[in-house]
C-alpha cells in the first residue's frame, strides 16, 4: 500500500493525455482506511479504451514506483495499483503485448490475468 504525508494510505495512477495531445502526468494520493485495495475514481473514460488486469510481483513502495515510471512514460494510459494484492489495472488503447512487454521493463515477474 502507498503511504502518503501522515501515514496517509492511498493509490498513486497518472492519467496521461495521448500523445498527439502532449503528454502531462498526474500522481494524486487518495486518503482511505486500512483495510481493501483503493478504488480510483473520477478517471474520464473512453469508450475506445480496454482494461486490463495484471499480476506484478510488487512487494514494496518502490515495485509500485517503478510501475508508475514505466506506465508514465508509455503514455496514453490510467492505472491503479493494488499492491497488497500485486496487479495493476490498466485502461489503454494500447494492446496486451505493449502493456505486457512494458510492466516487464520494471524487472518483475508480470503476467496478465485477463479485461476487466
Amino acid at each position: 500500500m502507498l503511504r502518503g504525508p501522515g501515514g496517509a494510505a492511498g493509490a498513486c495512477f497518472a492519467l496521461l493525455s495521448p500523445p498527439w495531445r502532449g503528454a502531462a502526468s498526474r500522481c494524486e494520493l487518495q486518503s482511505r482506511g486500512d483495510t481493501g485495495p483503493v478504488a480510483v475514481s473520477d478517471l474520464s473514460s473512453s469508450s475506445s479504451f480496454q482494461k486490463h488486469e495484471f499480476f506484478v510481483d510488487m512487494t514494496c513502495e518502490g515495485c509500485s514506483s517503478a510501475v508508475t515510471r514505466v506506465l508514465n512514460k508509455l503514455g496514453g494510459v490510467q492505472f491503479d495499483i493494488d499492491l497488497p494484492n500485486k496487479k495493476v489495472c490498466i485502461e489503454s488503447e494500447h494492446n496486451i503485448d505493449t502493456l505486457l512487454e512494458t510492466l516487464k521493463k520494471t524487472g518483475k515477474t508480470t503476467n496478465y490475468l485477463g479485461e476487466k
